[in-house]
This record gives structure tokens, sequence and C-alpha cells, in this order.
């Protein structure tokens, strides 16, 4: 699969399924432009890529996304790929810590036969829930609008947007986080709806657990119980999610609009 002389955004490019996502890009013939809150991360990983340029800022500031599109628009006049794999699963540490002890808790709990119920929803504060959605809802939201034009330029193109499969099926978690993901599926229809008339594909994808900085660092207790959801037992690599992205990206995909793709082992079936 390649994409020679595409032009692509991708934000949360840093690390991770993010990170996985540029090198496939500029692997198969792109040139990125990516997006991420950490500059020191961003410049390090991204040196190392051909055609690449990062830019560090935080994707809930659509002031700071146009800034950005407006650059890229000078530069190259389109857009052919956006993928918006920005996010978070908590607002900040305080509240990680809190929901690890939680996870921590289940996890014992069904190791040793004790009954406990995971409450959530009397700890999360305003200010919780709308930090998370403004990062994995309206980031995701400001960067399709930001890009629509460009896109159009194009003659057409493809956005991916990441949502996850907590967003597709229950699961007990604070729940900024699902729902946030839920919504990114509800505006991937929307915006695949209106822009197919210009040739525009956007499609979303759900991944369960893969193996990034953030799973890792939840402990392999907690993996193992999320392995336990789904029928092929391993977590994925952030390179088998990139690939899947890129597949979307180049002509091979090119039918595909409107779509949830779940790279979750099994843990959706639909």
């Amino acid at each position: 699969m390649r994409v020679d002389g595409a032009i692509a955004v991708v934000t949360g490019a840093a690390s991770g399924m993010g990170l996985a996502t540029a090198k496939a890009l500029t692997d198969a013939g792109a040139t990125v432009y990516g997006i991420d809150l950490r500059r020191e991360a961003l410049d390090e990983e991204f040196a190392q890529l051909p055609r690449a340029r990062g830019f560090a800022l935080d994707v809930s500031d659509s002031a700071a996304i146009n800034e950005v599109f407006g650059r890229l628009e000078a530069d190259h006049g389109k857009l052919d790929v956006l993928v918006n794999a920005a996010g978070v699963s908590t607002p900040g540490g305080e509240q990680q810590a809190w929901v690890d002890g939680i996870n921590d808790r289940m996890v014992n709990a069904a190791k040793t036969g004790e009954t406990f119920h995971p409450e959530f929803l009397n700890g999360i504060t305003d200010a919780d829930f709308d930090r998370v959605v403004a990062i994995n809802l309206n980031g995701t939201f400001y960067t399709i609008r930001a890009a629509v034009e460009l896109l159009k330029k194009a003659g057409g193109g493809s956005i991916v947007n990441f949502a996850s499969v907590a967003g597709l099926i229950g699961l007990p978690m604070p729940a900024y986080y699902p729902a946030s993901k839920a919504a990114i599926v509800g505006l991937t229809k929307a915006v695949a709806a209106e822009l197919a008339p210009f040739d525009i594909r956007v499609n979303a994808l759900a991944p369960a657990g893969v193996n990034t900085a953030m799973l890792s660092a939840s402990g392999d207790d907690h993996v193992q119980a999320l392995l336990a959801l789904q029928p092929l037992k391993r977590v994925a690599e952030p390179d088998e999610v990139g690939r899947t992205v890129l597949f979307l990206a180049s002509d091979a995909g090119k039918h595909f609009t409107g779509q949830t793709l779940s790279p979750s082992g099994g843990a959706l079936m639909a």
C-alpha cells in the first residue's frame, strides 16, 4: 500500500498509535505534519522520519489547530489524509492514580472471588469530564473542520478518527472516556455522509488493548483482565494499528466510508 506524494496530518503523533501511524504513512511515501502536546518527544521522534514536521499544541485549542492548517495550506495548498489519534483516558495524573486504584481492586477481587462493585460517577468532577471530552471529541471536530476545505482542494481524501472498543461495549470505567469515544463514532458517520459527494472518506478505528506506554503503566494484571474479554489473547502492536490506518488512507480502502473498524482481538464482533 502506497500513498506517494500524499500530504497528511496526524494528531497524537509523538507516541503510541499516532507515532506508528506517522511512520507507516512516511514509509509509504507521504509527507506528515504531526501534532502533539509533548514538544520534546515529538521533536525527537520526528527528527528520525523523512518528510515530517512536528507542531506542539493542544488539540482542544481550536485557534492553534487553525494556525497549523493555515501553515499547511501555505506550504502545500491541499491535504490528502487526516488522522485523529490524539486522546486521553483520564484528565491527568491525580485522576489516573484514582482510576488505577479502583482497577487494582477490581482485578484483586476477581482473583480472590471477593464481591467488588466499582463506583466512578461520584468521583468525576465537571472539569474532569469536560477536559477528556475537550481533547477526545472537540479536538477531533476542530481538526476535521479545519481540514475540510484542504481535502476538497485535493479532490478527495481520507479521514480516520480514533474511537475505542470502550465506546462500543459496556465496561466499568470513568464515563468520560467511553462517552467521548462513542461520540467519535457518531461524528464519523455524520461527517462521512456530508463529505461523500466530495470523495472524502471518513472512518473510525475502535481498538482494544494496544501495546503502548499507557497500557504498560496500568500493570500486567490489568492487561490480563483486558485480554480475558477477547478471543485473541494478545494485545495489538501499534504498528498493526498504523497499517490499518494506512489501508484506510490508501486506494486499497477507497470504498470504505462511515465505518468503524475494530482491531480488538475479537472483543467486539459486529
